[in-house]
């Protein structure tokens, strides 16, 4: 039993050097020269090589106010988008979740398939139309375009999510506060909200997931002002030659805000989920 257990451990410690050995790669050669990048593998700073800021002055020197601009594009795109599409889709979730609809031969369910069907469906079948709607609209390398185009992405998705814990959550809870004089508003901003707090959580951090790598709306609905930061690593690739260590220090970077995002939702969900095992 112990031979196992150690055998357990080691395969476990090799795929975790695996998993994150792209991680570690990423970040020795944010901080290599030009020369450290293709004179062979250099493994170890100040024993293979001698680390370097070149990258990081880059980014957050002088010069770097295209990378930042580009990074608060993302962050406020990703943010709000996904914000707005957690709101709507909570309100639209909760009308499939306790009324029952019927257009013809469609039901609740059916209709439920239809939203999701959009999210399914790839997003380069819908930019093009998109692009001519946006150019008609002027909305075109503008803040309120790309957010609107996010939300629109992300909006069926939260639908389908979201009303699956809406479900879960029992009517009569919703009858005993209306019975406290509570109106319909109150009943779903104090009562049903709260109660479906990791479901919304789950739904606003996949939302942010997906506006955050978005590269396609990005790159059809936007020139300069309003592009995102995975357009600025595409553009660090199309030089005459690639600028490894530039692109290392930027998608390390943009690794930060999603990994923050996780941290404060799972640490939410859990809160949540265990005051709600509490009631």
């Amino acid at each position: 039993m112990r031979t196992a257990g150690w055998g357990r451990r080691t395969v476990l410690f090799v795929w975790v050097l695996f998993a994150l050995f792209p991680v570690y790669w990423t970040l020795i050669t944010a901080f290599k020269q030009q020369v450290d990048i293709y004179d062979g593998p250099r493994f170890i700073p100040f024993v293979d090589f001698e680390p370097t800021l070149q990258a990081w002055q880059t980014l957050f020197g002088d010069g770097g106010g295209d990378f930042l601009g580009k990074f608060a594009n993302s962050v406020v795109f990703s943010g709000v988008s996904s914000l707005l599409a957690v709101i709507l889709g909570g309100f639209a979730a909760y009308g499939l979740a306790r009324y029952r609809y019927k257009y013809g031969p469609y039901r609740n369910d059916d209709l439920s398939f239809l939203i999701v069907s959009q999210r399914i469906m790839p997003p380069i079948v819908s930019v093009l139309a998109l692009y001519v709607v946006f150019v008609n609209l002027r909305l075109l390398d503008t803040a309120f375009g790309m957010i609107l185009a996010y939300t629109a992405m992300n909006l069926p998705l939260a639908v389908y999510l979201l009303r699956t814990f809406f479900e879960a959550i029992p009517v009569e809870v919703e009858h005993a506060a209306a019975l406290d004089g509570y109106p319909q508003w109150q009943r779903l901003l104090r009562i049903v909200f709260p109660l479906a707090a990791p479901g919304l959580a789950a739904a606003f951090l996949l939302s942010f997931f997906f506006a955050w790598n978005d590269f396609l709306f990005s790159l059809m609905l936007t020139f300069n002002d309003a592009q995102t930061l995975p357009l600025y690593i595409t553009s660090l690739n199309a030089q005459s030659q690639p600028l490894w260590w530039l692109i290392s220090a930027v998608g390390l970077v943009a690794l930060v805000p999603p990994a923050i995002v996780t941290v404060v939702l799972d640490r939410f969900m859990a809160r949540q989920v265990l005051i709600g095992g509490m009631r």
